[in-house]
């Protein structure tokens, strides 16, 4: 007789549950193991996350660059390709507008910034987050990777999915000298997606790590102390998973519940790793083989939206923004609320799907509103919590865009 082991989600839930009971155990200030003896342990205890996380990135790359030019190179025309991404950029930058609407009026309307007391945000320890300053033309001109390797090396996503792009157009307008370097391509897609099937055998062991370790190192009184805070953020990600499925069923008349189903695996993974692009092998994996979307669409759609969709991230900012302001009580306007939408918007485009990367671009929109760059202090505790559920919404909102312009492409062509 034979060992039958749970379905595949079953397996990241349980470990998701059981690294949830183990960090808070495993937490100092829980009193039942004491800090000195846990440094052994930690790393251990990480290490499966990590080796995860290290086998997703190391063909992160690649798998951008090899699936964006493929799925560019798989439409018919280039007048093909404009509208499918110019749709897709519409979407994309609505949906992110939106849920920065909702993060402001609930921010605005709850006011948690008025239950954290100003001595505490003094108290802590100022930390120095430095952001380049750039103009608006050499941000847009630098979007051009003038050297591969530092952008590969930087993970600069947006300026290698511009590559992807260039490549892709090449694949379709030079179809007789780009044969041979086409078929690479999509010989190292196939690669990835091998890599992609070795690495998910380690994903329930990798979600019960990376969950422990991250409620070990989360103090209990910072979260009861925030926890109006944790909740609007909390309540906008629920508020824009709910448009996307009101945008589900507004565009394609299917039932949305049963399409969160066929994706259910990947907002899971999302919340373990709190990072959009180490999920996204398996993202484009699940939303070919079980939610059926093209091949052209998938390779296309979820990329970029891995790189520029990111409605939950947005939201937090937004959130963050207002939240910080209360506390420090500056003044914002509805002049300021609404650059801010702006900003935040634009600054959500081409923001690194790494872990904890929104909290450095949150610095900068900080400073463009001029409230204290040492407010982000009292946010660290919390942030890897949200992290995690806004790399949730950011997936499923990826998985949402394609399946939208799936079912656009299948009624127009």
């Amino acid at each position: 007789m034979t060992l039958r082991l749970p379905a595949f989600w079953v397996q990241i839930l349980i470990g998701l549950v059981l690294g949830v009971i183990t960090g808070i155990i495993l937490n100092a200030e829980s009193g039942i193991v004491s800090k000195e003896a846990l440094p052994p342990f930690l790393g251990w205890l990480k290490a499966p996350g990590d080796i995860f996380l290290n086998l997703l990135q190391m063909i992160m790359v690649p798998l951008i660059i090899s699936s964006i030019s493929i799925g560019v190179s798989s439409l018919q025309s280039i007048s093909e390709l404009m509208r499918l991404g110019s749709r897709t950029l519409i979407y994309f930058t609505t949906t992110s507008f939106l849920a920065i609407v909702i993060g402001i009026t609930l921010a605005t309307w709850i006011e948690p910034g008025q239950y954290i007391q100003i001595d505490l945000v003094e108290s802590s320890k100022i930390i120095d987050v430095k952001q380049e300053e750039m103009s608006l033309p050499s941000a847009i001109s630098n979007l051009i990777p003038k050297n591969l390797i530092q952008v590969w090396y930087k993970q600069e996503m947006l300026s290698l999915v511009i590559f992807g792009i260039f490549l892709g157009v090449f694949f379709l307008v030079s179809k007789e000298h780009s044969q041979a370097l086409k078929s690479v391509f999509l010989s190292i897609e196939h690669f990835c997606i091998w890599v992609v099937s070795i690495a998910m055998k380690l994903a329930p062991l990798a979600v019960f790590g990376l969950m422990s370790y991250a409620l070990v190192h989360v103090g209990f009184s910072l979260l009861t102390g925030l926890l109006s805070y944790v909740s609007t953020v909390l309540l906008g990600l629920t508020l824009v998973l709910i448009l996307y499925l009101i945008l589900i069923f507004g565009f394609t008349r299917t039932n949305p519940f049963y399409f969160l189903w066929k994706i259910r695996e990947i907002p899971i993974l999302g919340f373990s790793t709190s990072s959009s692009s180490s999920v996204l092998p398996y993202s484009l994996q699940v939303s070919k083989e079980k939610v059926g979307i093209q091949n052209k669409i998938a390779d296309f759609v979820i990329p970029l939206g891995a790189t520029i969709n990111m409605d939950g991230t947005a939201l937090y900012q937004a959130v963050a923004t207002v939240f910080l302001a209360q506390v420090y009580q500056v003044q914002l306007d509805f002049i300021n609320l609404s650059l801010l939408a702006v900003t935040v918007t634009a600054a959500s485009i081409g923001t690194a799907a790494t872990p904890g990367v929104g909290i450095v671009i949150l610095a900068g929109i900080l400073q463009t509103f001029h409230i204290p760059l040492e407010g982000i202090t009292i946010l660290f505790g919390v942030d890897r919590i949200l992290d995690m559920c806004r790399t949730s919404v950011n997936l499923t909102g990826d998985q949402t865009a394609a399946y939208i312009m799936n079912h656009y492409w299948k009624e127009n062509t």
